[in-house]
C-alpha cells in the first residue's frame, strides 16, 4: 500500500495545479454565484413611488408592509418628485395616499383611498396596484369587523369594556399567524393528514455548491482514464498489485483529500454567506460527497476517451442538479411522482438527509466492479 500511496503522491505533485483548481473551484463559484444572485435580486426589484399627503399610523403601517415585500423598491417622495421620476421612467408607478387615508379607513370607506399613476413603460403597475389594494382592503375589513364586534357588545348588553384598538390588534395577530392560502379542506367524515412541507428556496446556497462540487468531482476522477490507458496495462504484469487494487486505494486517497478541502469549504461558506450550519447538514454533506465520489469513480470506468467523459459528466451533472431541485424547485413534481426525489442525491442534501438508496446501490456496484474482471498481476 505504501508503494501505491507514494506513486499516487508523485502523480499529485506533477498535476497539483489542476487538482488545486478543481478542489477550490466549488468554493469560489458558489461564493461568486451567491453574491451575483443577491446583487441581481436587488437590481431586479420593482421601483415604486409612494406619496403620503398626510402621515398617520395606518399610512406608516402600509408603507412598512410594502417595504417588507422582497420584490419592491419603495421610495417615499412628494407628488411632484414622484411624477417627475415616473415621466423619466425611473419609477414603474406612483401611488398617492389620500390626505384623509386613516380617517376614511376607520369610517369603513373603500373608494378614493389610493390614487395610482403609471407610464407607457410600466410593466408591473397592475400587479403592484392589486397588491396595495389587497393590503388596504385588509385594513378596511379589519375596521369593519371591529365595529361589528362593538355592535355585538351593545346588542347583547355585555359589561365588558369595548376596546377598538385591542380588537384591531388581535385581528392582525390572527391574520399573521394563519396561512389562509394553505388551508386544508375535507369532506364530511373524511380525515385529512396535514403535513408541513418544506419549500426549497430558489438558488439554495448548498444546492449551488452541490452542483459545482459534483462537476469538480467528475473532472478530478479523470485520473482513472489516464491511469487505465491500454499502453500502461503491461506494467501490471510485473507487479504484485493489480489495477483494481491500485484504483481502490487511489480512490480512498483522493476521497480523504477532497473531504478535508470540502470541510474547509463548507465552513467558510457558512461563515461568509451567513448560512445556517447544523450537525445534520454536515452529516448529509459528508454522505453526499461519498455518494458522488463512488458515482464518479464507477461512471469514469465506462469511458476510454477523456473528451467523451467530460461531455457526459456535464450532462449527468445538469440532470442530477435539476432532478434534485437545486436550481429549480420540484415540489410540484414531487406531489405527482414522489419517487423522483430518489433520482438525485442532491435532494437528500437539501433536505439534510442521507441518500441511503444511492449509497446502497453504489456500494453494491463497487463490489461487483472490484470482484469481477481481470486479474492482471504477477
Amino acid at each position: 500500500m505504501s508503494g501505491i500511496l507514494y506513486t499516487r503522491w508523485l502523480r499529485v505533485k506533477k498535476d497539483w495545479k489542476s487538482l488545486t483548481l478543481w478542489l477550490i473551484l466549488p468554493f469560489l463559484l458558489t461564493f461568486l454565484t451567491t453574491i451575483l444572485v443577491g446583487i441581481w435580486s436587488e437590481d431586479s426589484k420593482i421601483p415604486i413611488g409612494i406619496v403620503v399627503e398626510e402621515e398617520s399610523e395606518l399610512s406608516n403601517q402600509l408603507i412598512e408592509t410594502l417595504k417588507g415585500v422582497s420584490y419592491l423598491d419603495v421610495k417615499l417622495l412628494n407628488e411632484r418628485e414622484a411624477l417627475n421620476e415616473l415621466e423619466k421612467h425611473e419609477l414603474d408607478s406612483v401611488f398617492v395616499l389620500n390626505n384623509r387615508y386613516e380617517e376614511m379607513i376607520i369610517d369603513g370607506k373603500r373608494n378614493g383611498l389610493v390614487e395610482s399613476y403609471s407610464s407607457n413603460r410600466s410593466y408591473a403597475h397592475f400587479a403592484v396596484k392589486e397588491l396595495i389594494t389587497s393590503f388596504v382592503q385588509g385594513d378596511v375589513s379589519r375596521m369593519r369587523a371591529a365595529y361589528e364586534v362593538r355592535d355585538l357588545y351593545f346588542e347583547y348588553g355585555t359589561n365588558e369594556e369595548w376596546n377598538w384598538e385591542e380588537i384591531v390588534e388581535a385581528s392582525m395577530e390572527m391574520q399573521s399567524s394563519q396561512e389562509l392560502l394553505q388551508t386544508n379542506f375535507s369532506y364530511q367524515n373524511q380525515s385529512v393528514e396535514v403535513t408541513d412541507d418544506e419549500l426549497l428556496p430558489v438558488f439554495n446556497t448548498w444546492g449551488i455548491w452541490a452542483f459545482f462540487s459534483l462537476i469538480s468531482t467528475f473532472f478530478i476522477f479523470d485520473w482513472m482514464i489516464k491511469e487505465n490507458r491500454p499502453e500502461l496495462h503491461i506494467r501490471w504484469f510485473f507487479t504484485s498489485t493489480n489495477f483494481k487494487k491500485f484504483a481502490s486505494i487511489s480512490f480512498v486517497f483522493y476521497t480523504v483529500i477532497m473531504f478535508i478541502v470540502d470541510g474547509v469549504t463548507v465552513y467558510l461558506l457558512s461563515k461568509l454567506l451567513q448560512q445556517p450550519f447544523t450537525i445534520d447538514l454536515w452529516i448529509s454533506i459528508l454522505f453526499y460527497k461519498l455518494a458522488i465520489h463512488l458515482f464518479a469513480f464507477l461512471f469514469v470506468n465506462l469511458f476510454k476517451q477523456s473528451l467523451m467523459y467530460y461531455v457526459s459528466s456535464i450532462g449527468v451533472t445538469l440532470a442530477l442538479t435539476l432532478l434534485g431541485g437545486a436550481i429549480i424547485p420540484i415540489d410540484g413534481l414531487l406531489k405527482e411522482w414522489s419517487w423522483v426525489e430518489n433520482l438525485s442525491p442532491i435532494t437528500s442534501l437539501l433536505h439534510e438527509e442521507i441518500p441511503y438508496g444511492w449509497l446502497l446501490v453504489l456500494m453494491m456496484l463497487f463490489c461487483i466492479w472490484y470482484w469481477k474482471g481481470d486479474k492482471l498481476h504477477a
